[in-house]
C-alpha cells in the first residue's frame, strides 16, 4: 500500500490504473490515467471510467473491438485494488 489518496487525501490508499476507449469514427484513442486512491475515490474513478467508455467506445471498428476487454480490465483492476485496501 501507498499512503494517501492523490484526490482526497484519505487513507489508506493504493494505486490502481484505468483506461477508457474513445471511438473517432475511423480511429481511436486509449487514455490511461494511474494514481494512487481511495477506495470510494477508486470506485468514483472506475465507474466514470467505465461510463465514457461504455458511451464512446463504440465509434470505430477498432476502438469497438478493443471496449470490451478495456470494460473488463478495468473491473479486474477495481476488484485487485479493493484487495490492496484489505478489502
Amino acid at each position: 500500500m501507498a499512503g494517501t489518496c492523490e484526490a482526497c487525501g484519505s487513507s489508506p490508499a493504493a494505486p490502481i490504473k484505468l483506461k477508457r476507449n474513445v471511438g473517432l469514427v475511423v480511429v481511436h484513442r486509449t487514455y490511461t490515467v494511474t494514481a494512487v486512491l481511495c477506495a470510494s475515490c477508486a470506485d468514483s474513478a472506475t465507474s466514470e471510467f467505465q461510463k465514457e467508455t461504455l458511451v464512446k467506445g463504440w465509434t470505430s471498428p477498432r476502438s469497438a473491438l478493443l471496449n470490451p476487454a478495456t470494460i473488463a480490465a478495468n473491473a479486474f483492476r477495481k476488484h485487485k485494488h479493493r484487495k490492496q485496501l484489505g478489502g
